[in-house]
């Protein structure tokens, strides 16, 4: 399991802080690197849960473009892996998880062979999910190995216990638009492109001492991976209004007050549901902007990029509850920032403080989470228990940071048990409002629905009697034969 300081009462182990290698003040808001200074609370070798406990650390420094005309991102990333295992390292891997997406891939034979006839874009048919340029170190060209969305990459010298290594890569990756179920999204709304882009660069896979290298290969499901510390810049078309994992370093230059102003949620509080959103900002071709993030302590980087983005904001503790939705949406997510901070408050008192400065809950036809972001949907106060789980997923896996492909239980599992905590302890015991029924019978005979039978028992209970109760340490990608 990852260490992470604010691990949840039940899995919290006390350990006596340990001296890290840098003595840079920390900061996890702001450049320089502080993720390894001692003064750094969330650091693994500052709270170790054991003698002779490592994991790897990595610094990751990102620069891409990312096209809305062509749905192509073009990025060069540069990349410091520490190693801190007692083990010679002579060949790393990295994951390439958008080639999970195309003809030919583990996924797709995995699909046809359940019946499944999964229909690919014209990237996707080409084989086009992320590519590599180049990959160096110290100059050199290293030699590749590609297993879809596994790269192995031999190394030019050892990587010795207690050393680092810097790689350079120049990578492009590419939206889909087939039927197959894909977190990296982009789609059309009332004629604006809308950019979800999740695990969109090559990411090196996790050296552990439980598994060595980890190298499942990606079907869709869940991940793994090293804590660390993101720079990243996005460049995008001058009119996307852009969230990310991370502290905006540049907030004067793409987000001004005069420009938050006009784009707060508050502004379309009468918005009809589904009416064109008014124009901001004017697309223009040839202007863009660059978004700047700073992150520590995280192990992914997502964003999130839509004109029609809107925006509410409640700040409480020093964290700022964001809900980012499309302007035709906007008069429907009135109370999702206020509701997304009380979720925290429910997570903070009874699990553990969060880690970070914001949550953002984005309106993205989704339902997934990342460092500080989630994708949701929907409109509320339906979509609460979707935006009580994917908040609550940046309590497991996100601060925890455990192997949730292996332990899946840790990840889903517990995140549903968090859900229905939350929304008892906002709503109380049922769920409100109650449905209303045409049959005069039922109506006078319904009993209201109990928020955990709901959200917990009902399922546990119809997979138990349709024989599909997994065992606990199932892994992801053994429910429901790896298909969504």
């Amino acid at each position: 399991m990852r260490v992470f300081l604010y691990v949840v009462a039940l899995l919290m182990i006390m350990g006596a802080p340990l001296s890290a290698q840098t003595k840079v003040t920390y900061n996890p808001l702001h450049a320089p690197d502080s993720y390894q200074s001692i003064d750094n609370p969330n650091y693994w070798k500052n709270k170790m849960p054991r003698p002779g406990y490592w994991q790897q650390d990595v610094y990751y420094n990102i620069k891409a473009n990312v096209d809305e005309q062509t749905n192509i991102i073009d990025g060069e990333q540069t990349l410091i892996y520490y190693n801190n295992s007692p083990d010679t390292l002579f060949e790393v891997f990295f994951h390439l998880y958008q080639n999970a997406f195309q003809p030919c891939a583990y996924y797709d034979n995995l699909q046809r062979n359940n019946g499944v006839d999964p229909k690919y874009g014209p990237y996707e048919s080409a084989c086009l999910g992320t590519t590599l340029e180049y990959l160096r170190s110290n100059g050199k060209d290293l030699p590749q190995l590609m297993d879809n969305t596994m790269l192995k990459v031999t190394l030019d010298e050892p990587l010795l216990p207690g050393k680092s290594k810097q790689f350079e890569m120049k990578f492009k990756t590419y939206f889909g638009s087939g039927n197959v179920r894909r977190r990296m999204k982009q789609y059309g709304a009332w004629g604006y492109k809308h950019l979800n882009g999740v695990h969109w660069y090559p990411r090196i896979s996790v050296y552990d001492h439980k598994f060595g290298w980890t190298t499942d290969q990606h079907l869709g499901r869940e991940f793994y991976a090293d804590f660390g510390t993101y720079d990243v810049e996005l460049t995008f078309a001058n009119n996307m209004i852009v969230e990310a994992t991370g502290y905006l370093q540049n907030r004067e230059e793409v987000m001004p007050d005069s420009l938050r102003k006009k784009l707060d949620i508050s502004n379309f509080k009468d918005k009809p549901w589904g009416e064109r959103p008014s124009i901001i900002i004017p697309y223009d071709t040839t202007v863009h902007k660059t978004w700047k993030y700073h992150a520590e302590n995280v192990h992914n980087v997502a964003f999130t990029a839509d004109p029609s983005y809107r925006i509410g904001e409640v700040e409480r503790n020093g964290i700022r509850s964001i809900a980012l939705v499309q302007e035709p949406h906007a008069g429907s997510w009135q109370e999702v920032a206020a509701f997304t901070a009380d979720v925290i408050d429910v997570y903070e008192r009874d699990f553990g403080k969060y880690g970070y400065h914001k949550m953002i809950v984005a309106d993205a036809a989704d339902g997934m989470e990342y460092p500080m972001l989630t994708l949701c949907g929907g409109s509320f106060p339906s979509n609460k228990g979707l935006i009580a789980h994917e908040v609550g997923h940046n309590w497991f896996y996100g601060m925890v940071g455990n192997n949730e492909t292996y332990r899946a239980a840790l990840d889903e599992g517990f995140t549903q048990f968090l859900t229905a905590w939350s929304l008892e302890a906002i709503d109380g015991k049922y769920i409100e409002p109650q449905a209303t029924y045409k049959s005069k019978y039922k109506q006078k005979f319904s009993e209201p629905t109990e928020i955990r039978n709901s959200r917990v028992y009902d399922g546990y209970i119809w997979d138990a009697l349709d024989g599909e109760d997994a065992f606990l340490n199932t892994h992801s990608d053994a429910f429901n034969g790896a298909l969504r």
